[in-house]
C-alpha cells in the first residue's frame, strides 16, 4: 500500500533501476551495408522485440534489402535507349521481375516480425486514424 501524505526526502532518494534488455547484435559476417541496415530496424523498435529465434528473418531480410539496393542501381544506371534492343529489354524485365521478388520477400519478413505500420493498428482504429488524418466526417464521405 502507498504510503499517504508528502514524500520524505530519504524516499526522494531512492532510485530503482530497471534490468537493461541489450539489443541484439547483428552477425560478424554481414556486409556493412546489411549491418546498417540491421541497426536502422533493430533501433526503431523497443530492445526486447528481437530475440534469438527471430535472428535468423531479421538476418534474411537485411539480406533482401541488400539485394534490391544491388538491383535498384542496375535499373538505375539502365538507359532507355538499351530498350530498343530486344537483348536489353529482356535484361530490363529481368531486372524488374528481380526487384519484384526482392519487395515480396522484404515485404513478407517485414510482416513476420512485425515491422509495418499495419501491425500497429487494429482495422476499426485504423479507419478510424484515417478518416481524423484525411479531415473529412464519415457523413460526408
Amino acid at each position: 500500500m502507498k504510503q499517504r501524505g508528502r514524500n520524505s526526502t530519504g524516499g526522494l532518494k531512492v532510485v530503482q533501476t530497471a534490468e537493461v534488455c541489450p539489443r541484439i547484435a547483428p552477425p560478424a559476417e554481414i556486409s556493412e551495408f546489411e549491418a546498417s541496415v540491421w541497426h536502422s530496424i533493430v533501433n526503431t523498435k523497443p530492445a526486447d522485440w528481437f530475440q534469438n529465434d527471430t535472428k535468423q528473418l531479421l538476418l534474411a531480410y537485411c539480406k533482401h534489402v541488400s539485394t534490391a539496393a544491388v538491383i535498384d542501381t542496375q535499373i538505375d544506371a539502365f538507359k532507355p535507349e538499351w530498350m530498343v534492343d530486344p537483348d536489353g529489354l529482356d535484361r530490363y524485365r529481368k531486372l524488374t521481375d528481380m526487384r519484384e521478388k526482392q519487395t515480396r520477400a522484404i515485404t513478407s519478413l517485414s510482416r513476420s516480425m512485425r515491422l509495418t505500420q499495419q501491425s500497429k493498428y487494429d482495422t476499426q482504429k485504423a479507419s478510424v486514424a484515417d478518416r481524423k488524418a484525411s479531415g473529412s466526417k464519415p457523413w460526408e464521405g
